[in-house]
C-alpha cells in the first residue's frame, strides 16, 4: 500500500504563497508547521499524497517551488466525494468544495479530516457493485483527477488489483476475460465499456445516445452523471463546485436523460409521456380541451421537449398544471429544477399550499411574505435539490443571492406567468420583468451552457401586438423562438351585462344584483378605501362581506382571502390584488363597481367567475360616465412623463461624473433628482424611469446590491438604549445624541412594523434622509451601535398572539397534533405503503381528538420537507402512499420528543411574555435559546439553533403560531453602469415610450350599451 500522507496548506490572499502546513500519513504521524523544508521533508518519502482540493490549489502551490512533488501520485477527495457520496445528504465532513472542520484554518485538522473522508471513501468504493466498480475504473482510471485513487486500488490487497477483478471473473469466457484485461492494461477499445454502461442503465437513459462518444470525450463529467443517476434518489443534486468545475455535467445530463430520442426508447417513451406525468402527478386521466383543440396536453408535450413556449389560456383554464407536470417530470428525471415567476406573492403561496395538499411537496417559493424561518428552510430545500419548483418575483433576480442560489442548480426551465406585463403600461406593466431575459443569458454564461434555458410564458389574454411583444422580446434578447398556444378567452359558461347607472344610485343597484344572486361574489373596485367603506357598508346592511386590497394587514388580508375560500363569507369587495391563484371554483357572480384599468384585466377578473366549467356565472359592470374620468386621472398618477424621466436622467449624470459605475439608492437618485417626499410609490417611479433610460441604451442596471446591517434590537426601549449610549465610551459629541436619534427611529420603525403599520426593514438611506445624518454617519453609528449590544444579528421575529387562539387554545392545538404524531409513529413502524384513510380511521378508533386526513398529510409533508422520510404518492391513489424512511425510527422519535419539548415551551414563553392588549409579540432565535436552557438548567437540556428554527417551523405549519418575518437595517442600492457618456444628450421624445392604453374601454362600454 506504501506510505499515504494527508495534506493541506493555508495560503496568503495577498502574497499567494503557503504560510501554514498540515500533514497526517497512515502511521498517525502528525506534522503543523509553517516551515516549508520541514514539511517538504515530512512527505519526500510519499507514496501518495491525499488532501481536499490538492490537485488544484494545494500541489499547486508547493510546487512553485519543488516540481518534484508532482511526481508522487496525488489522489483528490474533493473529486471522488460526489463520485461516490452522490445522494443527498452528502457524507458528513463534505460541505461543497470544503470540509466541515472544527477550527478555523487548520491545515492539520484538515489533513485529519481528509484522512477520515478517505478510507469512508474507499469503503464506499468496495459497497458497489462489480459493474459500477468496473464502469468507474474503465472510465476514469486514466483522468487526472483520479488516477491516483485507482493506482492506490491497485496495490490494495497484496498489490494486485487486477488479479482481484478477474478472480471474479473466473468461470466467464476467456474472450470477456481478455477484453477485461485489455481494459486493465489501458487499451483504446471502449466497445465493452459502452456496453457495459448501456446494460446497467437500462431504462435509466436514453437508450439511443452515443455514450461510446461521451466515454472519449467527457469521462469526469460521464462518471458524475452516471453517479447521480445510479443514486436513484430524486432529491440528489450536482454539488455546486462540480457545475462550475465541469459544466458539461449539465449538457450530458440533459443528453442522457432529458432529451427524447426521434425514433423513441423504452426510456424515453416512459419519461417524456404528458399523459403519465399527468395520472402520476395529479392523478388525471386527461387533459383540459379548449374548442374541441388538446392545447394543454400540447403545450405539456411542448415543455417536455425541451421547447420554448407562449401559452394564451384563460383564467381557470389549467395554467398551473400546464407548468407543474414538465416541473416535475424534469426534476424526477434530473433532479433539475425550475423557476416560476410570478409578479403576485399570493398566488406563489396558494399553488405551493395547493400542491402540498395532494401530497407534492417539491415546490417552495421566496418572497416578502415570508419569515426568516420559512425563507431559510426554502433556501436550504433549493439548495439541497429537495425542491424542483421555485416561485419567486420577478424583482428577486435582481438578487446576488438568487442568482448564486440559481447557479447551484441545473435549471430546466423559466416559467413566467402574467407575461403581459412585458409589454402593457399602467398597472400592468413590470419594470423588472424586462430584465428576465438578461438575467436568464447572464446565468447561462456563467454556467457556460451551450444552449440557453427554455422559457415558457404564460398569460390569461393578450392582444395579438403584446403577443408579438413577447415573442420578438425573447427572439432579440435570447434569439427563443416561442411556439403560441393559445385558446379562446371566451368561456361559455359566462354571461355578461353592463348596466348604465349614476353615482347616486349605483350602491342600489349593486343591492339589488346581489339579493338576486346567492353565491360567491366578488366585487372589483379600483381604490383600496373604497374596497373598505364599501365592505362596511354591506356588512352593515346585513351581508358577510369583507374587504381586500393590495395595501391591507397581511394578517387581516390573509384571513379575509381564507373566510372567502372556505364559504364563511359570501361576498368579497377587492381591488386588483385579489382573484390571482385564489382556489375558488364556485364564484357565480363578478360584479365591476369600477372599470378596470384595461380591457386584458377585465377579462381576468371576470374570469375568476365559473373556474368550475359546470356551473353557470354572471360578470356584470356597473357603469356611470365619471367612471372613465376618475380612470383616466388614477393612470396618469402612475406614468413617469419625460420630464420626470428626463429628471432622473440629468441626476444620473451627475452621481456618475467620476465613474461610469455606481451603486445608489432609489431614494438617494429621487433626491438628486429634486423630486420630494410628495412623490408617489417613489421607488417603483425612480426604477420605471431607470428601466426607460436602459431601454433608449442610455445606461445598464445591474443586481441591486443589498446589505444587512442588522436584524434584531436588544434594546427593551428608548429609554434603556439612551441611557447604555451615555454610558458608553463608543459615543463622544454629536455621535451621542445622533445615534439615540437613529436607535430612537428603528425602535419606533419596529412598533409600526408589530402594529402592521410599515414594512419589516428600517433602510440606511431613509434614515439618513429624514433625520439630515450622512448616510456614511449612520451606518459608522449603527455598526458601533453593534458593537454595544444595542443591535445584532440574532433574528427578531414577530408571533401573532390573542387574535384567533389564545394560549389554552393553542396548547390544545398542539396536543392534538403531538398525539397525531405519536400515533403515527408507533403504527408506521418501517418502509412500506400506507393507507391515510385507514390511518385516519384507525387513530379515530384509538379515540384520538379532532384527527382528520388534512392533520395527517400536514405531518407527513413536515416529515418528508425535513427529511426524516421520502414520500412517493401512489399513481392510482393519492390515499395510498409509499414511506421510506431516511432517519433511524428511534432517534426520529427522539427528534419528536425534543421538539414537542420546545413546542410546549415556545407556546408557554411567547404567551406569558404577551400583554394581554397585544395581538404581536416580539422575539428572537437567541432569546428563545438562552431562555429554553435557563428553564432547564437543572435538567442540563439545551436548544440548539436549528431546534429552534425546525419548532418554529412545525408551529407554524400546524397552525399552533402565526410568525412573522423579522425587523432589518439594511441599505438596498440599485447598481447603473452609464453607456452614454456625452453629457450633452438628453432624453428625448423618441425615447419616450409611454402612452394610455385604456382607450378600448371606451368604445367597449359603448358599444355593449
Amino acid at each position: 500500500m506504501g506510505n499515504l500522507i494527508f495534506i493541506d496548506t493555508e495560503v496568503s490572499v495577498d502574497t499567494g504563497s503557503i504560510k501554514d502546513f498540515g500533514a497526517i500519513n497512515n502511521k498517525g504521524e502528525k506534522l503543523h508547521t509553517g516551515r516549508e523544508d520541514l514539511f517538504l521533508e515530512f512527505v519526500k518519502e510519499a507514496s501518495y499524497l491525499c488532501g481536499h482540493n490538492i490537485i488544484k490549489h494545494d500541489l499547486k502551490y508547493i510546487s512553485i517551488s519543488d516540481k518534484s512533488i508532482l511526481k508522487i501520485p496525488a489522489i483528490d477527495t474533493l473529486n471522488l466525494s460526489p463520485l461516490l457520496f452522490p445522494k443527498k445528504p452528502y457524507h458528513r465532513l463534505v460541505k461543497d468544495d470544503k470540509l466541515h472542520t472544527e477550527q478555523m484554518n487548520n491545515p492539520l485538522n484538515d489533513s485529519i479530516q481528509a484522512k477520515n473522508l478517505f478510507y469512508d471513501e474507499v469503503s464506499a468504493y468496495h459497497r458497489l457493485d462489480d459493474d459500477m466498480k468496473k464502469i468507474y475504473y474503465l472510465l476514469l482510471k486514466n483522468t487526472k483527477e483520479f488516477e491516483g485513487f485507482f493506482k492506490y486500488i491497485e496495490n490494495v490487497k497484496k498489490g494486485n488489483f487486477r488479479s482481484s477483478i478477474l478472480d471474479r471473473l473466473r468461470g466467464q469466457s476467456g474472450s470477456l476475460r481478455q477484453t477485461i484485461d485489455n481494459k486493465l492494461e489501458g487499451e483504446k477499445d471502449s466497445g465493452y465499456l459502452s456496453k457495459l454502461i448501456g446494460d446497467k442503465f437500462k431504462g435509466m437513459i436514453c437508450e439511443n445516445i452515443d455514450v461510446q462518444a461521451l466515454i472519449e470525450k467527457s469521462p469526469v463529467e460521464l462518471g458524475y452523471c452516471l453517479a447521480i443517476i445510479h443514486a436513484d434518489d430524486e432529491s440528489s443534486v450536482t454539488p455546486r463546485w462540480v457545475l462550475r468545475t465541469y459544466p458539461d455535467v449539465e449538457r450530458i445530463l440533459y443528453m442522457l436523460r432529458n432529451n427524447k430520442c426521434v425514433t423513441g426508447c423504452d426510456y424515453c417513451n416512459r419519461a417524456f409521456d404528458p399523459l403519465l406525468g399527468l395520472k402520476e402527478f395529479f392523478g388525471y386521466d386527461r387533459y383540459r380541451v379548449f374548442d374541441g383543440e388538446p392545447l394543454q396536453e400540447n403545450a405539456v408535450t411542448a415543455a417536455v421537449n425541451n421547447k420554448s413556449l407562449l401559452a394564451i389560456f384563460p383564467t381557470g383554464g389549467g395554467k398551473s398544471i400546464t407548468f407543474q407536470i414538465p416541473a416535475l417530470m424534469a426534476g424526477k428525471a434530473t433532479g433539475g429544477l425550475t423557476v416560476v415567476i410570478s409578479p403576485l406573492q399570493s398566488l406563489m403561496k396558494d399553488q405551493v399550499d395547493n400542491l402540498e395538499k395532494i401530497g407534492i411537496t417539491e415546490a417552495v417559493t421566496i418572497n416578502g411574505l415570508l419569515d426568516p424561518i420559512d425563507r431559510a428552510d426554502a433556501f436550504e430545500r433549493v439548495e439541497d435539490g429537495s425542491a424542483k419548483i421555485l416561485y419567486i418575483s420577478p424583482e428577486s433576480l435582481r438578487s446576488r443571492t438568487m442568482e448564486r442560489l440559481l447557479l447551484g442548480r441545473k435549471i430546466e426551465r423559466f416559467v413566467i406567468d402574467e407575461a403581459h406585463c412585458f409589454s402593457a403600461w399602467g398597472h400592468d406593466f413590470r419594470v423588472d420583468y424586462l430584465y428576465i431575459a438578461d438575467f436568464i443569458k447572464n446565468l447561462c454564461d456563467k454556467k457556460q451552457l451551450d444552449m440557453v434555458i427554455p422559457v415558457s410564458c404564460f398569460t390569461a389574454t393578450a392582444k395579438q401586438n403584446v403577443v408579438e411583444d413577447i415573442r420578438n422580446h425573447f427572439k432579440d434578447k435570447l434569439n427563443l423562438d416561442l411556439e403560441v398556444f393559445k385558446a379562446s378567452s371566451a368561456r361559455k359558461n359566462l354571461h355578461y351585462k353592463v348596466i348604465q347607472c349614476t353615482k347616486e344610485n349605483k350602491y342600489d343597484n349593486l343591492r339589488q344584483l346581489i339579493v338576486g344572486k346567492d353565491c360567491p361574489t366578488i366585487v372589483y373596485v379600483t381604490r383600496t378605501r373604497r374596497a373598505e367603506e364599501l365592505a362596511e357598508r354591506l356588512s352593515n346592511d346585513g351581508y358577510r362581506a369583507r374587504a381586500y386590497h393590495g395595501r391591507m394587514d397581511r394578517k387581516v388580508k390573509s384571513e379575509n382571502q381564507d373566510l372567502f375560500t372556505r364559504g364563511e363569507v359570501d361576498i368579497m369587495v377587492a381591488t386588483s390584488a385579489f382573484g390571482m391563484g385564489v382556489d375558488k371554483s364556485d364564484v357565480g357572480f363578478v360584479i365591476h363597481y369600477n372599470i378596470s384599468n384595461s380591457l386584458e384585466n377585465y377579462v381576468q377578473e371576470a374570469g375568476r367567475a365559473g373556474r368550475d366549467q359546470s356551473i353557470e356565472a354572471d360578470c356584470y359592470v356597473l357603469f356611470d360616465d365619471e367612471d372613465l374620468n376618475g380612470h383616466f386621472s388614477m393612470l396618469n398618477q402612475t406614468k413617469l412623463n419625460i420630464s420626470e424621466i428626463g429628471q432622473i436622467w440629468k441626476a444620473i449624470k451627475d452621481i456618475t461624473r467620476n465613474r461610469n459605475k455606481v451603486s445608489q439608492s432609489a431614494l438617494e437618485i429621487a433626491r438628486k433628482a429634486g423630486w420630494d417626499d410628495n412623490v408617489m410609490d417613489i421607488e417603483t417611479r425612480v426604477k420605471t424611469a431607470v428601466s426607460a433610460l436602459e431601454q433608449a441604451g442610455y445606461i445598464q442596471r445591474g443586481q441591486n446590491m443589498p446589505s444587512v446591517f442588522a436584524d434584531s434590537i436588544l434594546a427593551e426601549s428608548v429609554k434603556d438604549a439612551a441611557e447604555r449610549i451615555r454610558k458608553s465610551d463608543k459615543f463622544e459629541g454629536k455621535d451621542e445624541e445622533s445615534a439615540v436619534r437613529i436607535i430612537s427611529k428603528l425602535i419606533g420603525a419596529r412598533s409600526r412594523k408589530a402594529n402592521n403599520q410599515d414594512a419589516a426593514e428600517s433602510r440606511i438611506d431613509y434614515i439618513s434622509d429624514q433625520l439630515g445624518i450622512l448616510k456614511k454617519d449612520v451606518i459608522r453609528l449603527v455598526n458601533l451601535m453593534k458593537e454595544e449590544k444595542l443591535l445584532s444579528d440574532s433574528k427578531d421575529l414577530s408571533a401573532y398572539v390573542n387574535d384567533d387562539m389564545n394560549q389554552q387554545k393553542a396548547l390544545n392545538h398542539l396536543k392534538h397534533h403531538k398525539e397525531l404524531e405519536e400515533f403515527l409513529l408507533d403504527t408506521i413502524d418501517g418502509d412500506g405503503v400506507i393507507n391515510i384513510k385507514e390511518l385516519n380511521e384507525a387513530a379515530e378508533k384509538a379515540e384520538l381528538k379532532k384527527v382528520s386526513t388534512d392533520k395527517i398529510i400536514t405531518i407527513l409533508n413536515y416529515w418528508d420537507i425535513k427529511k426524516y422520510v421520502k414520500r412517493e404518492t401512489r399513481k392510482r391513489s393519492k390515499n395510498h402512499v409509499k414511506l421510506t424512511f431516511l432517519e433511524n425510527h428511534e432517534d426520529l422519535k427522539e427528534r419528536f420528543t425534543k421538539r414537542m419539548m420546545i413546542s410546549d415551551f415556545v407556546i408557554d414563553y411567547l404567551y406569558e411574555k404577551s400583554q394581554d392588549d397585544e395581538d404581536v409579540v416580539e422575539f428572537s432565535e437567541l432569546e428563545l435559546i438562552e431562555a429554553f436552557a435557563f428553564e432547564n438548567r437543572l435538567l442540563q437540556i439545551e436548544a440548539s439553533q436549528k431546534e429552534i428554527e425546525d419548532t418554529l417551523f412545525y408551529l407554524s405549519r400546524i397552525g399552533a403560531l402565526k410568525i412573522e418575518g423579522g425587523f432589518l437595517v439594511l441599505y438596498n442600492a440599485l447598481t447603473i453602469e452609464r453607456l452614454e457618456l456625452n453629457n450633452k444628450i438628453q432624453y428625448k421624445q423618441e425615447d419616450y415610450t409611454g402612452g394610455l392604453k385604456a382607450s378600448t374601454w371606451v368604445g367597449v362600454i359603448q358599444f355593449v350599451l
